[in-house]
C-alpha cells in the first residue's frame, strides 16, 4: 500500500551536537509510519555504552501519546494484547558510527499502530547516549487520519 503523506521532513531536535528529523510521516488504514533520520557528532554523554548501544538496537527511544491519553513506549506491545493500542515499534534500523569527532548516525523506521484519535499525537524520542531527553514531534490526530484516506493499494482490486 502507498501511505497517504502527512508531514516531513520535520526536526524533532537540533543542537551544535545532534540533529534529529522526521523524514517523512505516512498513514495508512492500520496506522501510522515515521522514518526518522539522526545525526550526531562530538563525545558521548558518559563513558560506558548505555544499554541501547548494543549492535541491532536503535540509541534512540521513543514514546507515544494520543489526544485520549493512551500511550506506549518503543517496543512495548501491551496496546497490542489489549487491542486498543497504541503500540509502537521500530520495524527497520540502520546504525553507523566511528572516526574523527565520534559521529553517530541513525535512520529507523517507526510504525504507530492504530491510527490515533482527532487531536494531538505527541511522538517523544530520546537518545541517552547522546544526552537527549524528550524532544518532541507533535502530528495532528485529524491530518493523519485525512491521509490515512488518501493512502491506496498498490495494485487495483480485481473486477468481478
Amino acid at each position: 500500500m502507498i501511505g497517504g503523506y502527512v508531514t516531513g521532513p520535520a526536526a524533532i531536535a537540533r543542537s551544535g551536537s545532534l540533529v534529529i528529523a522526521a523524514r517523512q510521516v505516512l498513514a495508512f488504514p492500520a496506522g501510522v509510519e515515521v522514518e526518522v533520520e539522526a545525526h550526531a557528532r562530538g563525545s558521548r554523554t558518559g563513558t560506558a555504552p548505555v544499554p541501547a548501544d548494543l549492535p541491532g538496537h536503535p540509541p534512540l527511544k521513543f514514546h507515544v501519546r494520543f489526544a485520549d491519553g493512551r500511550e506506549a513506549a518503543q517496543d512495548d506491545e501491551t496496546g497490542l494484547h489489549s487491542g486498543r493500542g497504541p503500540m509502537l515499534v521500530v520495524t527497520a534500523s540502520q546504525n553507523s558510527s566511528g572516526g574523527p569527532d565520534d559521529p553517530e548516525d541513525v535512520r529507523l523506521t517507526l510504525w504507530i499502530w492504530p491510527l490515533p484519535p482527532p487531536g494531538p499525537v505527541t511522538v517523544t524520542c530520546s537518545w541517552p547516549g547522546r544526552g537527549l531527553h524528550d524532544a518532541r514531534l507533535v502530528l495532528d490526530g485529524d491530518a493523519i487520519q485525512a491521509a490515512a484516506r488518501r493512502a491506496q493499494p498498490f495494485w487495483p482490486e480485481p473486477s468481478s
